[in-house]
């Protein structure tokens, strides 16, 4: 069949001629010379454009690669690539468009298109930022694309095959860095007060003054309203931002502060010193008078309680010495709350953990290059008392690895809800130039018992994730309620003078988790 096809495409001369391997022959050659036309006149192309300069010439040579039919493909796409580069630096923004367009339809297969071209794409890149930069309706900031265009990316990968939920993986510029690391070294250089953003008025509301900082020695109260740092107000739209910014700075430095307080008619200045402040991650049952926390929650059943808002690197020394300050004071009983705590770092979590498991397996970590095992050493551990551990719909992460371990170790019992399922590690990866750092996926970690803790899209009710309160201990709470319970959360961090208003609220889960240890307690 394919004889008789050459047979009628080929011009035939004389029949008696006609030699059907001959043709086969002359097609083959044809072929060849093509090829090589179309090679030597891309390095013809590449010399007119890069050496001469001459990009209308340029333009035309490579065209006539792109026209030819029987050029080779890997030839056509980079000569289509280089006309439409050709085109975007001649302004000809359409052509240059159209170009692109077909060498993605014409090339349907991504990863051999990417084969094709690589070499070019830096040029790529580079080039489509000059015309941006140049061109654009108004003037842009060269970091301002590089960080739209890895944004871009990595929308692109989060997602992709719906693997992965939105967030897991996501480009932080410098500022968002910034805050990461105040979270996780637990510190930050400023005056020291938790500022919070009222949008009905556009204020700058102290929401409290940390323990011990410039902004309590000062004499700032919650409910102040900031209204300028060293005579700068605030932009409308980055009130909050900017307080936050101007406030912050290195320790010993002074600052003004304009204050506004809803008791005294007229504003007045608070003059400061910066100092650096260490951030609690774990929290008591209420404050002492010095503004210490006080972790005995019951003192005459000796019942202590402690919060872990989020787990950073002085998390676990936090941890520990609480657990010593309450075994001093003769605890029998703890509640370990981790509702809300949206996590942090994993070998904080580990090092929680292993507070209160003498031996076994605390997590297992799986990643792409293997498993890394972490277990328990029997060294430093409290044990000798029962232990509630409280959980809800937004714990998560890190959290997630205490409470599952020591659940399935049977040292605590859970209460709550099912918490949320996160159980991927991600992995801050700066980026050259200061451009910012990936947050990138690398893991996901399991229970001791081998069972599943991240809820992966598709995943039921039905299957492993997250971790599920013991038996007789779920106690569900709605979303008004869940509300409730943060305000009620927040107002108990507060440091405020004693005619501030007082939130009551019934704590259903601390409830149960109180019934429960109280139980265990009487029996022993």
């Amino acid at each position: 069949m394919k004889i008789e096809s050459l047979n009628r495409i080929l011009p035939v001369l004389t029949k008696k001629l006609f030699v059907p391997g001959a043709a086969l022959l002359l097609v083959t050659a044809a072929t060849m010379a093509r090829g090589q036309v179309a090679s030597e006149l891309l390095e013809k192309g590449i010399y007119t454009e890069e050496t001469k300069g001459e990009l209308k010439a340029a333009s035309q040579i490579y065209q006539q690669i792109v026209d030819d039919p029987v050029a080779d493909r890997s030839l056509v796409a980079q000569a289509q690539l280089r006309l439409g580069l050709c085109e975007l630096k001649l302004g000809n923004k359409p052509r240059a468009i159209s170009a692109l367009e077909r060498l993605t339809q014409e090339f349907p297969d991504k990863d051999k298109l990417l084969a094709l071209v690589e070499r070019q794409m830096p040029q790529v890149l580079d080039e489509m930022l000059k015309q941006i930069e140049q061109n654009y309706i108004q003037e842009v900031d060269r970091s301002e694309l590089m960080e739209t265009a890895i944004r871009a990316i990595v929308g692109k990968l989060d997602a992709r095959g719906g693997f992965l939920r939105t967030n897991d993986l996501a480009f932080l510029d410098t500022n968002e860095m910034a805050e990461i690391n105040v979270g996780i070294e637990q510190k930050m250089a400023g005056i020291g007060a938790r500022l919070k953003f009222e949008k009905e008025n556009r204020a700058v509301m102290v929401e409290t003054p940390l323990p011990n900082s410039p902004a309590l020695k000062s004499g700032l109260l919650a409910g102040d309203r900031i209204l300028a740092v060293n005579g700068a107000e605030f932009p409308e739209g980055k009130e909050l931002e900017t307080a936050v910014k101007l406030l912050r700075g290195p320790a010993g430095t002074p600052v003004a502060v304009s204050v506004k307080r809803p008791s005294v008619n007229d504003a007045f200045e608070l003059k400061l010193t910066r100092d650096t402040m260490r951030l609690a991650s774990v929290l008591g049952a209420h404050y002492k008078p010095d503004h210490t926390w006080d972790f005995m929650l019951d003192d005459e059943t000796k019942i202590g309680y402690l919060r872990v808002s989020y787990i950073g690197q002085q998390s676990a020394d936090e941890v520990e010495a609480a657990l010593k300050e309450l075994t001093a004071h003769g605890m029998r009983g703890l509640v370990l709350d981790l509702r809300n705590g949206p996590g942090g770092l994993l070998d904080g979590a580990v090092a929680i953990s292993d507070l209160f498991v003498e031996s076994g397996r605390i997590v297992t970590l799986k990643s792409r290059s293997g498993e890394h095992l972490y277990d328990a050493k029997s060294e430093g551990t409290f044990s000798g008392f029962p232990i509630a551990v409280l959980v809800n719909r937004n714990t998560a992460s890190a959290a997630e690895i205490v409470a599952a371990c020591l659940q399935d170790h049977q040292r605590a019992v859970v209460v709550g809800e099912r918490t949320f399922g996160q159980a991927v590690v991600k992995n801050l990866i700066q980026l050259k130039n200061g451009l910012g750092a990936l947050k990138l996926p690398t893991g996901a970690y399991y229970r001791p018992s081998g069972k599943n803790m991240n809820r992966y899209p598709g995943l039921k009710d039905s299957d492993d994730w997250g971790v599920t309160p013991d038996e007789g201990y779920q106690v569900m709470v709605s979303e008004d309620e869940l509300k409730q319970f943060e305000k009620y959360q927040d107002a108990r961090t507060i440091l405020s003078n004693s005619t501030a208003p007082k939130i009551e609220f019934q704590d259903r889960q601390l409830e149960r988790a109180l019934d429960y240890i109280r139980a265990q307690v009487g029996h022993n």
